[in-house]
């Protein structure tokens, strides 16, 4: 979960119906979604403000301004409806069920935002029971967490092909696409939420933004409130650690 510029991917859309490792960082998201929760009206970063450490809102993705509310983001003010898409793999026989990933993260991810909102907010989900096979073996699509548009388009479009028959994906508020773990291609690291630049399009409804779920058996159980926040538009409020050093070579033996 880092401060690069988060994804924005167009998937075609072919047929007709269509990482967190650190507490500070879920901490922060929980504070700001307290914010959100509880703020009584709109901010001004003014000069002769009441609130001199008031933001207002910008065009950064994430912004962290919150005079305004971006609605196109779904407002975490109330009770909303996740559905939990299980997603195998030709090359993997899953050795977990949907029901044990499920409760690897819920619910523990409702408690949390519960917490966080001050018993505002509501996150209801609405797992499915069954696997569904993708078309293509895990290790087709090329998963990692620096992912290419064009594999990242491609587990997408398909995720949402084979979905789309078994989920009416107008009922729900928020998307997890939850891959088996133990399929070889799957990299844990790659848990994110994915932001379209051209909505999918499924049951009449537009897909703007999905959570890829990639995460090991048992996970860390604060990525997915983590990742689950940005789909408020919640942005990342800590600074990514410095990529290692190179290691140092030892100087050159002296002639004797």
């Amino acid at each position: 979960m880092s401060r690069e510029p988060y994804p924005e991917v167009s998937v075609p859309r072919p047929f007709p119906r269509a990482r967190l490792r650190s507490t500070a960082a879920v901490f922060t998201t929980m504070s700001a979604l307290a914010a959100t929760s509880l703020g009584t009206g709109p901010s001004a970063a003014e000069a002769d403000s009441a609130a001199p450490c008031a933001l207002t809102r910008t065009d950064a993705h994430h912004s962290e301004g919150l005079d305004t509310w971006n609605a196109a983001y779904p407002r975490p003010a109330r009770a909303l409806d996740a559905v939990m898409v299980f997603l195998s793999f030709p090359d993997a026989h899953p050795l977990t069920t949907p029901q044990e990933l499920t409760a690897d993260h819920f619910p523990a991810t409702t408690r949390f935002f519960e917490r966080a909102s001050y018993g505002r907010f509501t996150l209801r989900p609405h797992p499915l029971r069954h696997w569904i096979q993708m078309p293509r073996p895990s290790t087709a699509y090329d998963i990692q967490r620096d992912w290419s548009p064009e594999h990242r388009a491609a587990y997408l479009r398909d995720a949402l092909a084979v979905a789309d028959p078994r989920v009416d994906f107008s009922r729900y508020d928020v998307v997890y696409f939850v891959a088996d773990p133990d399929a070889p291609g799957v990299d844990s690291d790659a848990t994110k939420v994915v932001n379209l630049t051209s909505p999918m399009r499924a049951d009449g409804t537009d897909l703007r933004r999905v959570v890829t779920v990639f995460e090991q058996h048992p996970p860390d159980r604060l990525v997915l409130a983590h990742e689950t926040g940005h789909v408020f538009d919640l942005p990342d409020l800590y600074q990514p650690p410095a990529p290692p050093l190179p290691p140092r070579r030892p100087p050159p033996a002296s002639a004797p």
